[in-house]
């Protein structure tokens, strides 16, 4: 925090900080309560109350609380966990050492000491030990062995891109491509989409005589380019458990929203098009699409449920059908829906926007379509550019010529954001911040048994090299780019002190864990920093280490999660949570650790 500030942050840890983003509404947290929220719905009719008011009413008077505020109570653990296609454990769980031993109870290599009293959270309940295994089950589906593959229950092998139909596009690419199957996904493979269709399958059949319907209360967050950006004005975070504000949900707290399940019918339903999606539109950044003759449309082109639940409903029930209503339902794909969101945009903004989707209004691009080759999308409010065939997408476009205002505060671009934790951490303009010295704060931490030709060093972690994004290092090709496996890159002059040469088997290590790699000689590396590029699986070339006796980690395995509060604020203006858009990231790439020469003969 700004030695300027008013002392919000005092005495309070990071954790502290996330509970009370969570009960203001700012963050979503899941759980959101220390009890079963089906429970809620039927206590709060049992009492012959609202539901919103009853848990107000529970969280006042203390008989309910927020589960951010416990996380390691056995009742708010993760118990069920499923990973499709994302490498968690591997590229994606700063602190993979971490997430190992209180996630999985799993062999790990974390050094470190408990917190000291002095520094635990004030607020956050801490439990002494921590629980080591949340989990229950952990299933992975994946085509390719992953770090989460090696930790996980249950494998399902599931299709590749050439092995079933998908869409693919971004909100940075011009064109909308399909995936289709040139094979049969092979042997035990399956779609993704019959994964989880025959799992909604099973799951209905075991929910039929247990549970029923029922209701179920969720905390939805305080959402990006909704009125609740106006919820909490002026910048100022009063907390209702404090005394501060009233306990208002969608104004001082989250939104309490009550959706019917119906568990015993939730793959029935999941197989064909709701019926919401005609009374609510289709909703994205704030523009709802008006969806009317697209049902009908669907009901035409994916043919009708006959009978069940969804009765009458557009099918869904296979993964091309489902492709189909993607493509139906968006304005990048449908032009009377282009033309149809920059109208409603028109209303609301005072300004032309309309004409941009003019030329291609009748345009639809169909699943076949884009089977036959990758089609241009079209020009849409879901998205800031202005394209067209005499242009390329490029972002913020009818922003900057068709003066449409910016998802801010004042609707323009600016420098100035006044909420009370901006100025409290000293951010409210542009500022530099330079890197934290790490060296200096964390001391020495070279273990005296291991000898003085040891180098203490920032360790980061950048992006890959030689990827885009996701890694996939485990084939010939990627293999024969480089090393063939992990490695660290090291100044040259930190290298000859400790007696590293180019390519030799080297040791990182930290309170956080431990990898093996191969030094990559360099001065192009600054002295005194070291870097392994992420996303290095732990089965991929990768020794028993020395120190754990483990194969040596993954990149983040000396990493661990660092949040920053000023990406927890919530409720106000463009300081608001929207899902995959605005929210707290970890910046998890600045460590210190320790690099040794270690034995050469090495044991996989």
């Amino acid at each position: 925090a700004s030695p300027l500030g008013r002392g919000l942050f005092a005495g309070k840890a990071v954790a502290d900080l996330n509970a009370y983003a969570a009960r203001l509404g700012w963050l979503p947290s899941h759980p959101a309560f220390d009890r079963n929220p089906l429970d809620l719905a039927d206590d709060a009719a049992a009492a012959g109350k609202d539901v919103a008011d009853y848990v107000v009413d529970e969280l006042r008077a203390g008989r309910l609380r927020f589960a951010a505020s416990d996380p390691d109570d056995p009742a708010n653990f993760p118990r069920v966990l499923t990973v499709w296609r994302s490498n968690l454990l591997g590229s994606s769980g700063k602190g993979h050492e971490y997430f190992l031993r209180h996630l999985l109870g799993a062999d790990n290599s974390v050094a470190a000491e408990q917190c000291p009293p002095e520094l635990r959270p004030a607020e956050v309940a801490w439990r002494d030990p921590a629980p080591e295994g949340k989990l229950d089950l952990l299933v992975d589906i994946d085509f390719r062995m992953t770090s989460t593959g090696i930790y996980a229950d249950v494998v399902l092998p599931a299709a590749t891109w050439y092995e079933k139909h998908d869409l693919s596009s971004t909100d940075m690419h011009p064109f909308v491509h399909s995936f289709n199957p040139a094979i049969p996904p092979p042997w035990e493979a399956r779609t993704d989409f019959d994964y989880f269709s025959d799992l909604a399958s099973e799951f209905s059949r075991l929910a039929d005589g247990r549970l029923g319907v029922r209701r179920d209360v969720v905390a939805v967050a305080l959402g990006h380019d909704t009125p609740d950006e106006c919820a909490q004005p002026g910048g100022r975070a009063a907390d209702w458990q404090a005394g501060e504000a009233d306990a208002v949900p969608g104004r001082t707290m989250p939104r309490l929203t009550v959706v019917e399940r119906d568990y015993p019918h939730l793959a029935e339903r999941w197989r064909a098009l709701g019926p919401l999606v005609e009374e609510l539109g289709a909703t994205s950044k704030g523009v709802r699409l008006p969806i009317g003759g697209e049902v009908d449309y669907l009901r035409s082109r994916n043919g009708t449920v006959r009978e069940g639940v969804a009765a009458g409903r557009p099918k869904l029930d296979r993964d091309d059908l489902f492709c189909e209503a993607i493509l139906a339902l968006s304005g990048t794909t449908n032009g009377r829906l282009a033309v149809a969101g920059f109208e409603a945009l028109e209303r609301r903004t005072g300004v032309e926007l309309a004409d941009l989707a003019h030329e291609r209004a009748g345009d639809r691009i169909t699943y076949a379509d884009t089977v036959t080759q990758p089609r241009s999308v079209i020009c849409s409010p879901e998205w800031s550019g202005a394209e067209s065939e005499r242009r390329r997408y490029a972002p913020f476009t009818v922003n900057v010529e068709r003066l449409k205002p910016w998802h801010t505060l004042t609707g323009r671009q600016h420098f100035l954001l006044d909420h009370e934790w901006m100025a409290e951490l000293g951010e409210m303009l542009p500022v530099y911040r330079p890197p934290l010295d790490l060296l200096s704060a964390f001391g020495d931490l070279r273990r005296p048994e291991l000898g003085e030709d040891q180098l203490v060093a920032r360790f980061l972690t950048p992006h890959s090299k030689w990827s885009i994004h996701s890694e996939y290092q485990d084939n010939l090709h990627m293999l024969n780019l480089f090393r063939g496996g992990p490695v660290i890159w090291v100044n040259d002059l930190d290298a000859r002190r400790i007696g590293v040469s180019d390519n030799d088997w080297i040791e990182a290590y930290n309170r956080n864990g431990v990898t093996v790699a191969r030094a990559a000689v360099t001065h192009r590396v600054p002295s005194r920093t070291v870097l392994m590029y992420h996303a290095i699986d732990r089965h991929l070339q990768m020794p028993v280490s020395e120190l754990s006796g483990l194969h040596g980690g993954t990149d983040n395995s000396l990493t661990r999660v660092v949040m920053k509060p000023s990406h927890m604020i919530g409720g106000y203006a463009q300081l608001s949570y929207g899902f995959n858009y605005y929210g707290p990231t970890g910046t998890q790439r600045d460590e210190v650790a320790v690099i040794r020469r270690r034995s050469q003969e090495v044991r996989f």
